[in-house]
């Protein structure tokens, strides 16, 4: 063997494994690629997770102060009620009056 044989050899020997290391490589980066997207999937549902959450949490809150304020209501229409029957109930008037004062005084 010349020496231009065995220049042409070890190029070609260089390049076999240049390309077999070139293969490795991408079969990795395939291997990861489904793992990465179901990463990034997940990433994103738990953002919108924590999102809805925090509007279950302010909704949540918004209906409580809302059954409070009903209960007030109806506690003064009943006592409206009352005393449009018989003239009576004051002291329950005035309670439920002074009930629905703090409630509207005192809601955010």
């Amino acid at each position: 063997m010349n020496t231009t044989e065995i220049l042409v050899l070890g190029f070609g020997l260089v390049l076999t494994i240049l390309n077999i290391v070139e293969r490795i490589i991408l079969f990795r980066d395939k291997a990861k690629q489904p793992h990465l997207q179901h990463e990034t999937r997940i990433s994103a549902l738990e953002v919108e997770v924590r999102d809805l959450n925090d509007k279950l949490t302010d909704d949540s809150e918004r209906i409580s102060d809302l059954e409070e304020g009903t209960k007030v209501l109806m506690k003064s229409i009943s006592a409206l009620l009352s005393h449009g029957i018989d003239g009576n109930n004051t002291d329950e008037m005035k309670a439920a009056k002074n009930e629905l004062n703090n409630y509207l005084y005192n809601r955010h």
